[in-house]
């Protein structure tokens, strides 16, 4: 394929994927206003109210109802956009058995995680009336942390097959790499992905003892080394400018201030709604409407701010890539693998984009590459 075929492709693709995001949106808050606007919430909080002992297993109840009722409805786009998409661009391998095999995990560690996120806040709105908001974006901060130390070593493994690097001169390159950076990791790690897909990715996972890279089998199968330097050293440079707290604070500042609104509207929500209080769960639907829309409206700042953080890894990894000009060359072979947008409407880079758009990282990389050799 051609360069200018495989942009043609992306930009094919991309129109798709803005398209199905939209529209995944609009279902999404179409379901959850039926729910709430029918009564079918209140009809379900109150059937499970009459049977179950007590308030967690009420939400259990109600949860085990709303949920599947949830998937059935988006699973139509859901599947549509996860596998027939990805298959007629020819960024997936995978067979209809192993999505399917994938999709149970998924579900699986959603419905454990989610179940116990929603126990716990509607917990906390019972015991802490007064002062929910500041509890819940601790525990949102403690859960963050919690899942990103763990990641590597419970999480990654139940998609991936992950197996120590067995080239020895790259694993003593990219750890070299790391020390310098100040960051050492425990080691270096292949992740199986190309059962999966064409598209390649690198990681520094974990935090402490559990830090480790990880290198996707397509990174190391089409990606020559000094261009797989290249993309670590952008991973590195956002642990070591500490990019990962920064956004975990401004995500605690957001959640708090989010919540404290909601704290504020609920009392006038509730009565509207016909509902007993925040804590009542056949609330749940208005309440997840609510932070959608508190989320999509704050959204540019996150993202505008994560977009500054990428072009900062970046700078960094020129100057620590050899020689300088791999780590755009990296870039542009991303952007081929992975079908990047080459140019997006500015409408979509300020909205959902948290990395600039791949072809301004692309002129930028080299021009500092330019730069670096004069």
């Amino acid at each position: 394929m051609t360069e200018t075929d495989t942009a043609t492709s992306a930009s094919a693709y991309a129109r798709v994927r803005y398209r199905l995001l939209l529209i995944r949106l609009g279902a999404s808050a179409g379901f959850l206003s039926a729910l709430q606007l029918t009564g079918w919430s209140h009809a379900i909080a109150r059937w499970w109210s009459a049977r179950a002992a007590n308030d967690p297993l009420i939400i259990l109840g109600y949860l085990a109802a709303v949920g599947p009722l949830y998937y059935l409805a988006m699973f139509p786009l859901h599947a549509y956009s996860s596998f027939v998409i990805e298959h007629r661009f020819g960024l997936s391998r995978m067979t209809l058995t192993r999505w399917g095999i994938r999709e149970l995990k998924q579900i699986g560690l959603s419905l454990l995680l989610g179940t116990a996120l929603v126990e716990g806040f509607y917990a906390l709105l019972r015991v802490t009336p007064e002062h929910w908001p500041l509890w819940a974006t601790a525990g949102w901060v403690g859960i963050s942390i919690v899942l990103t130390r763990v990641f590597p070593t419970v999480v990654l493994p139940l998609f991936y097959k992950t197996t120590p690097l067995q080239n020895a001169a790259l694993t003593q390159r990219l750890l070299a790499l790391a020390q310098r950076a100040g960051l050492p990791a425990l080691g270096v790690f292949r992740f199986d992905l190309g059962a999966e897909t064409r598209k390649a990715n690198a990681a520094l996972a974990g935090l402490g003892k559990t830090r480790r890279i990880l290198l996707s089998d397509t990174l190391l199968s089409g990606f020559p080394p000094d261009e797989i330097e290249g993309v670590l050293a952008h991973e590195l440079a956002h642990h070591r400018y500490h990019h990962l707290v920064l956004m975990l604070a401004l995500s605690a500042i957001g959640s708090w201030l989010a919540l404290s609104l909601t704290k504020i509207v609920g009392a006038r929500a509730v009565v509207l709604a016909g509902l007993q209080g925040l804590s009542d769960i056949a609330g749940y639907p208005l309440f997840m409407l609510w932070l959608s829309l508190l989320t999509f409206v704050s959204s540019p700042l996150p993202q505008g701010l994560s977009r500054q953080f990428e072009w900062q890894a970046d700078r960094f990894a020129v100057a620590h890539t050899q020689p300088p000009h791999a780590f755009a060359g990296a870039l542009r072979r991303l952007a081929q693998l992975n079908l990047a947008d080459p140019n997006p409407p500015r409408w979509i880079v300020w909205l959902f984009y948290d990395h600039p758009p791949i072809a301004d990282r692309i002129r930028a990389a080299e021009a500092l590459a330019l730069t670096s050799r004069e």
